[in-house]
């Protein structure tokens, strides 16, 4: 039965034979209790121990290039308030870069996806984001499904006043959406896509609201570190103190079991159209 599941080649925590797959693995207990949140929850967090003058680097690393007014900033259509959200920050970075390849999250990201990490698409937030819930599976896409990961790096205390993360536990079991599931066309450009993408956003609401679901606020220290699944809903709360800043680093991982990387947004799956993602791998 198990060999019969795995033909499918989804990634060997979200099995629903889980917990027979774990007890083959050779694996520490830190390992094996990473492994269970993701399945059960879709998302874990732990602390890399990373030094503090890296991650006091990586911030001001950013804020030179911000004063310079150096830096790459994601589509309009995903920014929720003043807060920029830079994009591809290793490129001018060595600090950001060593924060995104660290070794143990590597190692960690290797035993859940059985591949090897391929990282890419970083981002730099200054402030906190208040981005509606959503599913990074409706902006990077990969076939086998589900080889995709988020990392989430707190460059400072994360509490209730400046917009910490919120997740919904279990929601990366939930059945993946793409736009053709909400009876969307295909866009020609940008604009709209961004009409897609707030219906998109309004049925994932609908969805949170009709399955009665609980928002779970991560506040974590320094240092810490959220990883996720690829469906798993999440998004940024609401900063009560605007004044405050919520420095914080993202990567995303694809991994190399995958055939084919694409963006959601301008293809059509059902129709068996996708439009290739060309991965700009993070790297030294």
């Amino acid at each position: 039965m198990i060999m019969s599941y795995n033909v499918l080649n989804e990634p060997w925590f979200e099995s629903p034979f889980f917990y027979q797959l774990l007890r083959k693995k050779k694996a520490s207990s830190f390992l094996k209790k990473i492994a269970i949140s993701m399945h059960e929850n879709g998302y874990a967090t732990f602390n890399l121990n990373i030094k503090n003058e890296l991650i006091d680097s990586v911030n001001k690393d950013i804020s030179d290039a911000l004063k310079k007014g150096v830096i790459k900033k994601n589509p309009k259509i995903y920014h929720y308030n003043k807060f920029p959200r830079i994009v591809e920050a290793w490129k001018f970075s060595k600090n950001v870069t060593k924060l995104a390849l660290n070794i143990k999250l590597k190692q960690i990201l290797t035993f859940l996806y059985d591949s090897r990490p391929l990282p890419f698409s970083t981002i730099n937030f200054i402030g906190g984001t208040e981005q509606p819930m959503h599913s990074d599976y409706i902006h990077f896409g990969s076939l086998p499904h589900k080889y995709l990961a988020g990392a989430w790096i707190a460059l400072e205390d994360i509490h209730e006043k400046n917009g910490p993360l919120s997740v919904i536990s279990g929601s990366h079991k939930f059945p993946l959406i793409d736009y053709q599931d909400l009876k969307l066309s295909k866009p020609s450009d940008m604009s709209n896509l961004e009409k897609n993408y707030r219906i998109y956003e309004k049925f994932i609401k609908n969805i949170i609201h009709v399955k009665k679901c609980k928002l779970k606020k991560l506040k974590i220290k320094k240092g810490e570190i959220i990883i996720w699944a690829a469906n798993l809903l999440h998004g940024g709360t609401r900063m009560i103190n605007k004044k405050l800043t919520r420095k914080s680093q993202v990567v995303h991982f694809h991994f190399n079991k995958g055939q084919l990387f694409y963006n959601p947004g301008f293809s059509d799956p059902k129709k068996g159209v996708y439009v290739e993602r060309k991965l700009d791998i993070v790297r030294r």
